[in-house]
């Protein structure tokens, strides 16, 4: 991106504002700079950071697509792997291979049944290369306050600009929140209304070097009977690379470390029970470890008249559901779209913004409270096993992002009741199967044996 260079107090005018140059912030510049719009992103880092590898779903491929970057193209450039497959792994040897029909990539379906794993840094670095390309403009300040019209009325209520802490006023016509889940700037400043799903939960992290990395990402669980579940994801983010990971509540991680464990004591105490994991950890350099914290989260009213909150600003998933990249880039999509779509006129109408918030939220809630039920708490965990509730997960959850794919409901509310109240009804009948679970008697799988070999399931994957 073209970074300002200007001397302070100044006023600075754009067509249309992004706050934050991550994922879904860059996204949302390229393609509103793509349709015409002279765009400033307002980013406080000049770095970009090291964050963990993320394994996509079957949907996001698309997405990137439509930025200017296939596939083949990010692979290429080493920002990032092929995924075939998910592999679910549990102590004692016992794994499930979860993975699409070859079926699925014949006519009439056509379904591209590769994704990818992302090595977030470096696929960053290309977004914010195509950016620059663009001509789009960067500030690196912090926002500090908005400069709103109509503030205690959700149906008029308009920004009119943002002040930074350094001074500067920016003045647009179109506001885009891509600043992520802890700030959440507009969510916090308009005071709006979210769901929280579960508890807030740690990510321990470290990239390692793996010459046996494959083409698929591994998620090692530790379904502890009558507890909520922690777990371990192997991602490889690039050749000889992989991102491992341990996710635990908060509660567990504070207890490990009031027991004079340190994050990286933490990781290969987790890792040790699993072999593979083991023998990365011990037999290369001593890891660096990174540690963030996070709380699944869902706002409400994301969109306004000149303004719209994307990617985890909007709607934080839990990462076990591989969705987070999705979201972000459909929101980024989807919100650019309505900005153009209003472009004359200025204000989106009553009737797009509930249909964006519909979804938004909708399929958000959907996500998380599927993994929380299945998962991460025990009920159904406990009665069905790991693997069963791995497949009532998978299922619907790949389905459904294949027929939002397939059937864009952005922009009709016809779509978007349909494939809402479809996710809603999924979302009803787990309700009911957790609490059938709550009075069913617990029948526990039975432990697993190293000797047991692995199943592979066509199904629809995740």
């Amino acid at each position: 991106m073209r970074e300002l260079q200007q001397d302070n107090p100044r006023i600075i005018e754009a067509d249309a504002v992004v706050i934050g140059g991550g994922l879904s912030g860059t996204a949302s510049a390229i393609h509103l700079a793509r349709s015409g719009f002279r765009v400033l992103c307002i980013e406080q880092r000049k770095e970009i950071r090291d964050i963990v590898g993320e394994s996509l779903d079957w949907s996001a491929p698309d997405l990137f697509a439509n930025l200017g970057l296939p596939m083949e193209d990010l692979v290429s450039k080493e920002a990032a792997t092929w995924k075939r497959h998910i592999t679910v792994a549990l102590p004692g040897g016992a794994d499930r291979e979860f993975l699409p029909g070859a079926w699925l990539a014949e006519a009439p379906w056509n379904v591209e049944v590769r994704t990818l794993h992302l090595d977030r840094a470096r696929t960053d670095a290309c977004l914010r290369e195509a950016a620059q390309l663009l001509g789009i403009a960067i500030l690196h300040e912090r926002v500090a306050d908005f400069a709103v019209l109509d503030e205690h009325n959700p149906r008029t209520r308009r920004i009119l600009g943002l002040r930074t802490s350094e001074g500067t006023f920016v003045r647009a016509s179109w506001f885009i929140d891509a600043s992520g889940a802890d700030a959440s700037l507009l969510g916090k400043r308009f005071e709006l209304k979210s769901v929280a799903f579960g508890p807030r939960k740690v990510a321990i992290w470290s990239h390692l070097p793996n010459d046996q990395w494959v083409e698929g990402t591994t998620l090692y669980m530790v379904p502890s009977p009558g507890e909520y579940m922690e777990w371990i994801w192997e991602i490889p983010i690039h050749p000889g690379m992989s991102s491992i990971g341990y996710i635990a509540p908060g509660s567990s991680v504070k207890a490990q470390r009031a027991a004079g464990d340190g994050t990286q004591d933490i990781l290969l105490r987790q890792c040790r029970t699993f072999p593979r994991l083991q023998d990365l950890m011990e037999h290369g350099p001593a890891p660096e470890t990174a540690t963030t914290t996070f709380l699944c989260r869902t706002y409400e009213g994301v969109c306004g008249a000149n303004w719209v909150i994307v990617g985890e600003a909007a709607s934080q998933s839990d990462p076990i559901t591989g969705n987070g990249v999705t979201a972000a880039l459909r929101h980024a999509q989807e919100a650019t779209a309505l900005i153009w779509r209003y472009r004359q006129r200025g204000t989106i109408s009553m009737r797009s913004r509930s249909q964006y918030n519909y979804r938004v939220s909708t399929v958000g809630m959907y996500f998380n409270s599927l993994i929380e039920k299945l998962f991460y708490q025990s009920t159904l965990r406990d009665r069905l096993g790991l693997f069963a509730t791995a497949r009532i997960y998978t299922v619907p959850a790949w389905l459904m992002n294949l027929v939002y794919t397939r059937m864009r409901p952005a922009g009709s509310w016809v779509r978007t009741l349909a494939i809402t109240s479809i996710l809603n009804a999924i979302r009803f009948t787990a309700w009911l199967a957790f609490q059938a679970g709550l009075v069913l008697p617990v029948r526990l799988a039975p432990r697993s044996h190293p000797s047991m070999a692995m199943e592979t399931e066509r199904i629809y994957a995740m």
